[in-house]
C-alpha cells in the first residue's frame, strides 16, 4: 500500500511525489532554509508514519496532510 494517497482528478502517482518533494523545499525555505532532525526523530517519525498516510488534493491549492490510516488499510 503505497503512503502517498493521490486524491486529484489531475495529477498521476508520479506528479504527487514530484509535488510532494517541492513542498518539503517549500518548508524548508519557509523556515529559514534549514530543517534540523536527529536520527532517534527519524526512527520515531517512521514510526508513527506506518500508521498514518500522507494525503494529497491538487485544485487552486495544494494540500497536504498526514492522516490515520483506515484499519482496512493497515
Amino acid at each position: 500500500m503505497p503512503q502517498i494517497l493521490n486524491c486529484s482528478e489531475h495529477a498521476n502517482d508520479d506528479d504527487v511525489h514530484y509535488l510532494t518533494t517541492l513542498l518539503l523545499y517549500h518548508l524548508v525555505e519557509r523556515c529559514g532554509g534549514q530543517l534540523q532532525f536527529s536520527v532517534q526523530d527519524v526512527q520515531q517519525m517512521r514510526e508513527r508514519l506506518s500508521r498514518k498516510m500522507v494525503q494529497i488534493q491538487l485544485g487552486n491549492d495544494v494540500r497536504l496532510r498526514i492522516i490515520d490510516r483506515v484499519p482496512e488499510l493497515q
